[in-house]
């Protein structure tokens, strides 16, 4: 598996979760992955962060809840503002109809929280390989 990592450059990955811990687990896997990694806390963040640092980010992981602007609604800006590159939605809550919504916002892909490290590696790999592709 390791030999299949993704290659950053000066990309990183844009995580995007106000919760502290899980915001704090999933940057720790991602930077134990060597995966450069921004955490913001909401949706407003994570714009403002996108404008300025358009060309480095690479993917993005957004938390769907979240207070200010949420997942759905920074999704939507992202891709308004161009921006073409993975968006995979992660929510707690298995058996809503969020994986519709969040695809019909424009998110490419779907992860379970609490994310495992296997689950969070298989998605940078096939989401950061595919793009390449």
């Amino acid at each position: 598996m390791d030999e299949e990592k993704p290659e950053c450059g000066t990309g990183r990955i844009l995580l995007v979760e106000d919760d502290f811990v899980n915001g704090k687990i999933i940057s720790r896997l991602l930077e134990l992955e060597n995966i450069p990694t921004a955490w913001v806390k909401n949706g407003r963040e994570a714009l403002d962060f996108y404008r300025q640092n358009k060309d480095s980010v690479l993917m993005v992981f957004m938390d769907l809840q979240m207070p200010i602007v949420d997942g759905y609604q920074a999704t939507q800006e992202l891709r308004k503002n161009g921006f073409k590159r993975p968006i995979i939605a992660m929510t707690a809550n298995a058996f809503s109809d969020d994986q519709v919504r969040s695809a019909e916002a424009g998110m490419n892909d779907f992860l379970l929280k609490p994310v495992s490290k296997i689950d969070l590696s298989m998605m940078v790999e096939k989401w950061m390989n595919n793009d390449r592709n």
